[in-house]
């Protein structure tokens, strides 16, 4: 079930996160799981996943002992990750052929406060995030395998 959750078989998207660079990620568990089979998972599954440097520890989990009707246990992995950069780049492309048609365009701008420069702003803000997506990728191969972890005195 985690190693499903990882492969490209089993994303939302056509992507293939294993060889991208995760920035976090959420791991919500239903059913019969123990926390240590959460752990366990979690540092057998750390070697294969490439997170950015400033944020090894990037893992969030969730855990509810109530299984979802039908199954006896479930994960859903919610992760940010440098491989939704094409699909970006794809969204933003169709946008712009449709903008510049001026498709569509029309039922937005009857909406209060929707005006044209919103569209202007957003396919900024996207190239934007395509952008820093693309940067942040680049440094996957500059990673620290073992990067010193932070010792908190106690």
């Amino acid at each position: 079930m985690f190693t499903d959750a990882f492969s490209k078989d089993h994303q939302l998207i056509r992507a293939d996160p294993k060889h991208s660079l995760y920035l976090a990620c959420a791991l919500m568990v239903r059913g019969n799981v123990q926390v240590s089979d959460l752990r366990r998972n979690i540092e057998r599954l750390k070697p294969s996943l490439p997170f950015i440097s400033w944020n090894q520890e990037g893992w969030k989990t969730g855990l509810c002992s109530v299984p979802p009707v039908g199954h006896s246990h479930s994960l859903l992995a919610l992760a940010n990750n440098t491989c939704v950069r094409p699909t970006f780049i794809d969204l933003r492309d169709r946008f712009t052929r449709l903008y510049k048609k001026k498709a569509h365009l029309h039922h937005y701008l009857h909406v209060e406060g929707m005006e044209q420069g919103c569209f202007t702003e957003a396919m900024s803000s996207l190239s934007s995030l395509i952008e820093e997506y693309g940067q942040l990728d680049a440094t996957k191969n500059l990673l620290m395998p073992d990067a010193p972890r932070l010792n908190i005195a106690t």
